[in-house]
């Protein structure tokens, strides 16, 4: 089901040039139902018999900034010394799965040479391996999330992703020089507060687009409110491709 705000689509003239894509990764670009990134690792069970009580206790600490949960497990995944070759056997294991349609929009982008950003809260040491197993790791595609240094290269990556602080991470010079020139953004989640990969000045010429996956009737005026676009009842990506082909063919 699609529930479309009209006004901002009217006023956007998309072309293939003038836009980039900003979106979440967990039951976004994957189904609504479908474990996080950061469960990878968890569900795998590679990481020894200690690792998911570890795991629970870290995730139902009280009163800890996530950011400091984040932390801890990224310390933790340190003393269990995981290397690239575990992250994909986890990968390989688990049955995290894309949102149908989404390796098609993806490929599509890649195509257009449409930038797009993925800004997640979960590991983005295993976002990298499960797009490289799907055949996803376009070199248009960009990953700002929490990351474990594996080879302890002292690499700058982005570190206590959140919710709530998406709009504050700096991209690299690299994709700021790719999207400077583009007006329109494309935002694309599946919680309210990811509404804040983009500042509230940036707001006016993005589209913001949400898929509701679940208690629909409790959340859809909620998301109405928020987003552009809303996507429910197991949406795909297929549903949004029609929507914003449609809006370029106008532009």
């Amino acid at each position: 089901m699609k529930y479309i705000k009209t006004n901002k689509l009217e006023r956007a003239k998309l072309t293939k040039d003038n836009f980039y894509v900003l979106m979440d990764f967990d039951r976004t670009l994957t189904k609504g139902d479908s474990i996080s990134a950061w469960r990878v690792l968890y569900y795998s069970d590679l990481l020894g018999d200690d690792f998911k009580p570890r795991y629970d206790a870290i995730h139902d600490k009280h009163n800890i900034k996530l950011e400091n949960r984040f932390e801890e497990f990224i310390k933790m995944l340190h003393e269990k010394k995981i290397d690239n070759h575990l992250i994909e056997k986890a990968v390989q294991k688990t049955n995290l799965q894309l949102r149908e349609g989404a390796k098609e929009f993806l490929a599509q982008m890649n195509h257009m040479k449409i930038p797009v950003i993925i800004i997640s809260c979960s590991l983005k040491n295993v976002i990298q391996e499960y797009l490289k197993w799907n055949d996803c790791d376009y070199s248009n595609i960009h990953i700002c999330a929490n990351y474990c240094d594996i080879e302890e290269s002292g690499k700058n990556d982005i570190y206590h992703v959140t919710p709530c602080n998406k709009n504050q991470i700096a991209f690299s010079k690299a994709v700021n020089t790719q999207i400077e020139q583009r007006k329109y953004a494309i935002l694309i989640g599946d919680i309210v507060e990811d509404i804040n990969m983009v500042t509230k000045e940036k707001l006016e010429n993005t589209i913001t687009v949400g898929f509701l996956n679940q208690e629909m009737e409790e959340n859809l005026e909620l998301y109405q409110e928020a987003f552009d676009i809303v996507l429910a009842d197991n949406a795909t990506f297929e549903e949004l491709e029609e929507i914003l082909f449609e809006k370029m063919k106008e532009g």
